[in-house]
């Protein structure tokens, strides 16, 4: 992980990056939810990672790279210059950057940089990131979330990988069933899955991926077929925003761009659209 410019940040480093991510929601929401929830002194319930950071000539941070142990890379405001020696590091180590999402010019930016060194994309989507605060909500009558227990994984797997057929035409359980598994199973031990399941029977599910006092982001919302057009969307996502927005100033989500229903459902509940984004699934 020694990269010129580019250097691990240590615990002593998290007001800083606190403070670089406050301004700069946009782009860092999950950055920040992850280091309030002690991702740099590696908290048991916290998702593996590195985080890296980029300086100026007064030492003060000026872009930040999220790296996990599964290879989710989140850049947030590096330089060229910064962008071509991250290629060169994933040049090494390609599985630093299995899926790369972020800020749509400069994931573009870094993939033109990975592209030339031989990285290929499986898939590429374009995804609009939407924001909320307590003064714009205009939440709808929520169903009553629970989270999900264990007893639950079989259903959340089968839901979360329907959704990711779904939307981003990609079937990761059938790639790496035990992975993908293990995964679901650690992020419902943190508690933040959020269901809807009346008679034990998933209908919706949502997850809160990471939480500060800045901000929350959502991810996951997902309505299975057969519950669909009852509202459930709607007064589910509520639900989850709600949940957020009680522990933090503002929720944040990513949505495909080219979904305009979920768009339309977003905007009604009081989301505005903040910055165009991009998920880059490699080979």
């Amino acid at each position: 992980m020694d990269v010129d410019r580019l250097t691990p940040l240590a615990p002593e480093d998290a007001e800083a990056a606190m403070q670089f991510c406050e301004h700069r929601l946009e782009q860092c929401t999950y950055i920040a939810g992850w280091i309030a929830e002690g991702g740099l002194t590696r908290a048991p319930t916290t998702p593996r990672a590195w985080l890296l950071g980029e300086r100026g000539g007064g030492g003060e941070l000026t872009g930040l790279l999220y790296i996990s142990v599964t290879g989710i890379m989140i850049p947030a405001w590096l330089s060229e210059d910064a962008v071509d020696r991250v290629g060169k590091m994933v040049h090494r180590n390609p599985n630093l950057a299995r899926v790369l999402v972020g800020e749509r010019k400069l994931v573009a930016q870094l993939w033109q940089t990975l592209s030339r060194k031989g990285t290929r994309a499986r898939l590429s989507r374009d995804q609009v990131g939407y924001t909320i605060d307590r003064p714009s909500a205009q939440l709808a009558d929520p169903i009553p979330l629970v989270a999900a227990t264990p007893q639950h994984l079989d259903q959340v797997v089968q839901a979360s990988a329907a959704m990711a057929r779904e939307e981003a035409r990609d079937d990761p359980f059938a790639r790496n069933p035990r992975l993908f598994r293990e995964r679901i199973a650690e992020r419902l031990r943190r508690g933040r899955d959020f269901i809807f399941a009346p008679e034990d029977r998933l209908r919706f599910k949502s997850n809160v991926a990471s939480l500060s006092p800045f901000g929350g982001q959502i991810e996951g919302i997902y309505t299975l077929p057969a519950y669909r057009n009852q509202g459930l969307g709607l007064r589910g996502t509520s639900a989850v925003t709600q949940w957020v927005l009680e522990r933090a100033e503002h929720g944040f989500l990513l949505v495909n761009e080219d979904n305009h229903h979920a768009r339309r459902l977003y905007e009604r509940l009081g989301f505005r659209a903040v910055i165009e984004s991009r998920t880059v699934f490699a080979v």
